[in-house]
């Protein structure tokens, strides 16, 4: 990431990380400290029109995967990360087996 020109960050994974600083009992404070250093290192795409359609198409394409792969089903929240990666022909960095062998991933498992 330290090389990469612009980071982006679709905005809905302010949501998930939020929730799970929420789940794992941090205090409002600390979570809005996690989020706002995410929002200093990156540029957060906002979910529009065109990037929820192409989200949905990228989620049922990563649903389809993971059942060959008998993986956990995916949710939206992957799909519009993918999307947002394929929009703007970026990479995206994951560990996150649903993402794993996909031309638009760099794998850090």
């Amino acid at each position: 990431m330290e090389r990469a020109e612009v980071c982006l960050t679709p905005s809905i994974v302010l949501a998930e990380v939020a929730a799970m600083c929420v789940r794992d009992g941090f205090e409002d404070r600390i979570v809005s400290e996690e989020l706002e250093s995410i929002r200093e290192c990156s540029v957060i795409v906002p979910i529009d029109e065109p990037l929820a359609i192409a989200g949905a198409h990228a989620a049922a394409e990563l649903r389809a995967r993971a059942r060959a792969r008998r993986l956990p089903l995916p949710g939206l929240a992957d799909g519009l990360v993918l999307a947002t990666a394929r929009g703007s022909h970026s990479h995206l960095l994951s560990g996150d087996p649903h993402f794993q062998e996909l031309p638009e991933t760099i794998w850090l498992g």
